[in-house]
């Protein structure tokens, strides 16, 4: 940390013992920024670079909500999740920084695993984020966010099939110095820091450094007999510093350095929820295999009602990670087209231990170290002819290698070590893999106006996959050892399982109508396509170790439209998803695996952002969806240790010390898809009054969803009930705009409601519930 400070001190004095020399120049250049930046205009009318150019956001036709920096400070957020509530359609499945799933319009990879990519890509400042290890993080000095709905694979990549987060850090494009420092206090002794520093090193050079702290005691406490950690904390901090160069008048280099990390966060714990429990200790079942219950949070090791807060595991949870990430990106301008050029190498690495079965009790225990690599390179040409025509072609190469290695103990390896010949006692399975991915694609984009009004847009990109894994479980039990599987053994069975080399095209296809200056309606098709991949566990069968890739045909027709005074705007979605292969996880027996099916989905987005008298800010938002996955996976047959003199669960029979369970529904048919509500309404409203001491705002906001399944096996304890979550603030700005106090509460109903849930079938569910009530308050300085 010392060395942080000391880099971010030396960077401040040589910007400012150059600023003098750059202060005429910069005097020009801030001017001449200022009068080219967007006005916000409270909410929701911000440029945007959804199509990799600037536009309006009311402009575009794709579904997008964005937010700008300044909102986002509005909005309260310091974490790259936290834009959930505010975002029709995006959903957050998480029970630590471990592994972040974003899910969009039902779309999501559920999967625990270190290795899988998501459908909803993640992109941080032009550069893609492979790693779902590497998605959660803290949010500071960002210039704005944008969500990007549906498939957007011909300008962004193979892996935006449900559609595209991005966010976007402030630059260094101000010559003057200025910079702010901010500093909170939050309920469960949450504290942090963070500030900026930017301007003038020469004529032409500009520098910007940005960082965060955030410590914060966890909000989960621990009960009677756990492990004594409280869950949920915070022990983390981030630093990021860029460059920016004029090459003449034509073109810009910017150049990043990103450094965050976290040290050992108390995490990686559960409550048990959700469980009818037998004599045995075990969960009712349905016929399927999936735990049944409904009763809410229980005490796994006594079955007596309990907080969904409180911590009863028996094993400490522990979280930490590291990531550094290198960028440039050239821009210039070659005369007849446009040049941008961005490289990123991103470097990661993580451990973690959890308690995985939220009891006091020694069922399941997990632990992983990943190591991953990125390396990344867009090459894009765009040009704007005398004509109607505005187009884009580019390169993209992506290297990514995950190295991994994971220990599971306890009852999901029980019946690996039986089937080996093994006793069965406190069984471990030790797994290591390898995984190298690399791809490349080449794509188009065109827009050509048909008329002055109408305008046909067009893109294609092929993508090619190469990957190959390295993989071995073998399982410890009293001593003793056994090769349970390799790549080699699958590969046995089906030569070339451990390989995909597979192409594949994405396309679009829109007609964007003006049927005035504020109203814009348009129709699309967009293909989006995500590679295949592997499911590493031992207990898989050699035709389930490698999954397909999946397609997405997309259909949308949407209307976007302002008053002239810009005092109210509207923004309607109507979506159609037809799903090939569609990627399925489930937890099948404790074995965590993806199968494909096909898969349907129809919804209906609207949002709507007024003004109805200055000083008033209302945005509202709501989302209606159905939808159908033909096939999931069930349970099948597993065992479980038996419990003398206890009754006999059903489905199963005792085979010596064991219950063997052969559940007879073998696949689920017509699930609905995972964090996809029926419907769900989110709302922002804001006052702010001037008064001679300065601005006061007062804000409300929230987002209430329907009943929905938090997986896709439907599992009747997976069911997360209607609820609604709301926030308030009370901002105070002084009339000079450098100084500004916040008081604010989060989630002020205290409603119980859970950001995760995994089903273990006759051992229950866990769960991960989101934070209760807090409050809080932050100062920012400005200069």
């Amino acid at each position: 940390m010392r060395d942080v400070l000391a880099l971010t001190t030396a960077l401040a004095a040589l910007a400012y013992g150059g600023l003098a020399q750059a202060q005429d120049a910069a005097a020009a250049q801030d001017s001449a920024r200022t009068q080219a930046a967007p006005q916000s205009g409270g909410f929701g009318d911000i440029v945007v670079t959804a199509n990799k150019r600037s536009e309006n956001v009311q402009k575009v036709p794709i579904a997008i909500t964005a937010f700008s920096g300044d909102q986002i400070r509005k909005l309260g957020i310091t974490d790259t999740t936290q834009i959930t509530q505010h975002v029709p359609g995006l959903q957050l499945n998480a029970w630590s920084p471990n592994v972040t799933i974003f899910n969009l319009r039902g779309i999501s990879q559920n999967n625990f695993t270190d290795y899988l990519e998501s459908p909803v890509a993640v992109y941080i400042d032009d550069a893609y984020m492979g790693s779902m290890n590497g998605i959660s993080g803290q949010l500071f000095d960002v210039q704005r966010v944008e969500v990007l709905r549906g498939p957007q694979g011909t300008l962004f990549g193979r892996n935006a099939t449900g559609g595209l987060i991005q966010y976007v850090s402030e630059d260094a494009s101000k010559s003057k110095l200025n910079g702010y420092v901010t500093a909170g206090w939050e309920r469960f002794n949450h504290r942090s820091v963070e500030g900026a520093l930017g301007g003038g090193i020469i004529d032409g050079v500009r520098f910007r450094v940005a960082g965060r702290v955030s410590k914060a005691d966890g909000y989960v406490k621990p009960g009677a007999g756990s492990d004594g950690q409280a869950l949920g904390g915070e022990n983390g901090w981030a630093l990021r510093g860029t460059i920016q160069a004029d090459l003449g008048s034509r073109g810009k280099l910017d150049l990043w350095y990103k450094h965050s990390q976290d040290d050992h966060v108390a995490t990686g714990g559960y409550v048990f929820d959700n469980c009818n429990m037998l004599d045995s200790g075990y969960c009712t079942t349905d016929a399927a295999g999936l735990s049944n219950g409904m009763g809410g949070v229980i005490n796994g090791a006594t079955g007596q009602k309990a907080s969904p807060w409180t911590n009863y595991s028996n094993t400490p949870g522990d979280f930490s990670r590291k990531t550094d990430i290198y960028q440039g990106k050239l821009q210039y301008d070659l005369g007849f087209a446009k040049l941008t050029n961005i490289t990123n190498y991103t470097w990661l690495t993580k451990q973690y231990q959890e308690d995985g079965d939220g009891t006091s009790l020694d069922i399941i225990k997990y632990q992983s170290q990943a190591r991953y690599t990125q390396f990344s390179e867009e090459f894009r040409l765009s040009g704007e002819a005398s004509g109607p025509f505005r187009w884009q072609a580019g390169l993209y190469y992506l290297d990514m290698l995950v190295r991994g290695h994971s220990v599971t103990t306890g009852q999901p390896v029980l019946g690996a070590s039986l089937g080996l010949g093994l006793p069965g006692n406190n069984p471990a399975d030790d797994e290591t893999y390898r995984l190298s991915s690399k791809n490349w694609s080449i794509f188009g984009h065109g827009e050509y106006d048909l008329t002055d009004r109408l305008t046909f847009i067009g893109g294609l990109r092929y993508s090619k996959d190469n990957k190959h894994v390295l993989y071995n479980s073998v399982i410890n039990d009293s001593g003793q050892t056994a090769v349970l599987a390799t790549n080699q053994s699958f590969d046995a069975v089906i030569p070339g399982v451990d390989s995909i080399v597979k192409g594949d095209w994405a396309a679009r296809a829109t007609l964007n109508y003006k049927a005035a200056p504020n109203t814009l309606f348009f129709v699309s098709w967009n293909r989006g396509i995500k590679g295949g991949n592997f499911t590493l566990n031992p207990n898989v069968t050699p035709e389930n170790f490698q999954h397909k890739g999946e397609v997405l045909n997309a259909l949308e027709a949407g209307a976007k439209w302002a008053n002239d005074s810009k005092t109210i705007r509207a923004n309607a979605t109507l979506y159609h998803y037809i799903y090939t292969n569609y990627q399925v996880f489930a937890l099948l027996g404790g074995t965590p695996q993806v199968s494909n099916s096909n898969a349907t989905a129809t919804g209906v987005e609207l949002e709507t952002f007024l003004t109805p008298m200055p000083h008033v800010n209302v945005n509202l938002g709501a989302t209606w969806e159905t939808s159908r996955v033909n096939a999931v996976k069930a349970v099948g047959t597993e065992t479980f240790s038996a419990v003398p003199g206890a009754t006999v669960p059903q489905y199963c029979t005792q085979v010596g010390d064991n219950y063997v369970c052969n559940y007879p529904v073998k696949t689920i048919t017509g699930a609905q898809l995972p964090n996809a509500p029926k419907f769900s309404v989110n709302y922002v409203f804001r006052y702010d009054r001037d008064t001679p001491i300065g601005n006061f705002a007062g804000q409300f906001d929230g987002a209430w969803y329907d009943n929905q399944y938090l997986e896709v096996t439907n599992g009747l304890s997976s069911l997360q009930k209607a609820y609604n979550v709301s926030n308030a603030s009370l901002t105070w700005t002084a009339r000079n705009e450098k100084l500004s106090v916040e008081v604010f509460g989060r989630n002020i109903f205290n409603k119980a409601y859970r950001e995760y849930t995994l089903n273990l079938g006759a051992l229950g569910t866990t769960s991960m519930y989101a934070k209760p009530a807090t409050y809080g308050i932050s100062a920012t300085v400005k200069w």
